[in-house]
């Protein structure tokens, strides 16, 4: 159980690791940290609530220039993720590029006075997701 809860903290800091893309939306730079997490990943029929504590830390920092740093690390686990990329904020929606392996992921994310909130709904490879991920900024 704890090597299949390693693979979903794993699985979630991948899916969560989006780019942003630059654009006049200087205000929203900063460094935003997790604040909450919650939904599940069902992974061959098992079943994992998402909670925060299954994260030592989960923060992204966007620049003033359009770039941005996704540093994440599941507790218990080695796993770490971080991922530079760019960010940007169009008609309120906060519009987020990455670049895995050679795919380009564009995901929309909601910014208000200074929290991002990610719903993430995917489902492939026997493997369905449902979270919400919210971050509030530190700086």
């Amino acid at each position: 159980m704890k090597k299949f809860l390693s693979l979903i903290v794993a699985v979630v800091l991948l899916v969560s690791c989006f780019a942003f893309v630059s654009c006049n939306g200087s205000d929203l730079a900063g460094t935003y940290e997790m604040t909450g997490i919650s939904g599940t990943i069902t992974y061959n029929g098992q079943t994992v609530e998402l909670e925060e504590d299954m994260y030592d830390y989960y923060r992204i920092v966007l620049n003033k220039d359009g770039s941005c740093k996704i540093e994440s690390k599941g507790a218990d686990s080695t796993a770490k993720i971080e991922q530079e990329g760019t960010w940007e904020y169009e008609d309120e929606v906060l519009k987020v590029k990455t670049v895995t392996s050679g795919v380009t992921v564009v995901e929309e994310m909601k910014w208000d006075d200074g929290v991002i909130t990610y719903d993430a709904k995917q489902s492939a490879s026997g493997m369905t997701i449902n979270m919400q991920l919210t971050l509030e900024r530190q700086e």
